[in-house]
């Protein structure tokens, strides 16, 4: 378990079946319970805190996949953000990026953690940009996975990638009316397999190949009903956050543009959701960020290929603490 300077922890299950150094618990977190995923620090040296942040729809379990290989950098937490997974929601709570970010730094300062490496992915990854641009003496690395980041201008919004025509079609032909940037998971239990298999898609190239214990981890965040998890009130709420942020999509680019940390962006050209041109616009913008816009790999790059994300990470990594 977990050492926490202000926090409390409460353990739901001691391990994750399949991922033995996988600890899920519920730390108690600005006068709620938050759920997070934990994994002990296994190297011993450049040891830094790392913490993960899921996107929309989503929850901590899109990164037990390479929660034991970060380990070897130190300890790791993965969170689920309130309204998703399991941590319930409270009046307070304003579910907007805005609210995540401090939502996020609030968890670090209960885990004790004064800076940290943080990965984010899709709305985590836009979470990771305006919290580093804001925090930049709370985080020492940022890893942005398909950052749920505008085109400059929101005519770009008005030119669909190929990769996001082949991929939303089959969903909008099905009617998934609850799809939004960053779900991952399957959706609940009135989705029928053909619905399932096209979201996987946004992720996986070969659905039917995906580790079962992986997908039973997802289906289960969606079809448990936890007391004061909302995910449609979620959903809903941060979906319109993202919007207005992308409607004036200036705040996003300062926000990139005043980034301290060392940065890491991945992504793929076959990703549906985020185009590879705003990754690579980005690349153009920061070209002190190293940056890796891999062909035929889609929106989760951790879930789709657990192995070059860690290699990708373990490079990097190494190349910034010698430097």
């Amino acid at each position: 378990m977990l050492r926490t300077k202000a926090g409390t922890l409460h353990p739901v299950r001691k391990h994750l079946p399949g991922w033995p150094s996988v600890t899920d618990e519920l730390l108690e977190t600005s006068g709620r319970p938050a759920r997070i995923l934990s994994a002990p620090a296994r190297g011993t040296t450049g040891l830094s805190p790392q913490l993960l942040v899921h996107g929309l729809g989503a929850s901590s379990v899109t990164w037990v996949e390479v929660m034991e290989g970060l380990s070897e950098h130190g300890p790791v937490v993965a969170v689920d953000l309130p309204g998703f997974g399991r941590t319930p929601l409270t009046d307070d709570d304003p579910l907007t990026i805005r609210g995540y970010v401090d939502f996020v730094l609030g968890v670090a300062d209960d885990l004790g953690w004064e800076s940290f490496t943080l990965h984010g992915n899709s709305m985590g990854g836009l979470i990771g940009t305006m919290l580093a641009a804001r925090h930049p003496h709370r985080v020492d690395r940022l890893v942005l996975v398909s950052p749920a980041l505008p085109p400059r201008t929101p005519l770009g919004l008005l030119r669909p990638s190929r990769a996001t025509i082949d991929g939303m079609v089959p969903l909008a032909v099905s009617s998934v009316t609850a799809l939004a940037l960053g779900v991952v998971g399957l959706a609940g239990p009135g989705l029928d397999a053909r619905r399932n298999r096209a979201m996987l898609k946004l992720i996986y190239p070969d659905p039917d190949g995906v580790d079962r214990a992986v997908l039973d981890l997802m289906a289960a965040d969606f079809a448990e009903e936890i007391e004061g998890v909302d995910r449609r009130r979620a959903l809903l709420a941060a979906t319109r956050s993202i919007s207005a942020l992308w409607a004036d999509p200036r705040r996003c680019w300062r926000a990139v543009r005043r980034i301290q940390a060392p940065t890491l962006l991945v992504g793929g050209t076959k990703d549906a959701l985020v185009p590879a041109r705003v990754l690579r616009s980005v690349l153009a913008t920061r070209p002190d960020w190293e940056g890796h816009v891999l062909d035929d790999r889609r929106h989760a790059l951790m879930l789709e290929d657990p192995e070059s994300y860690l290699r990708i990470f373990d490079g990097w990594q190494a190349a910034s603490l010698a430097a």
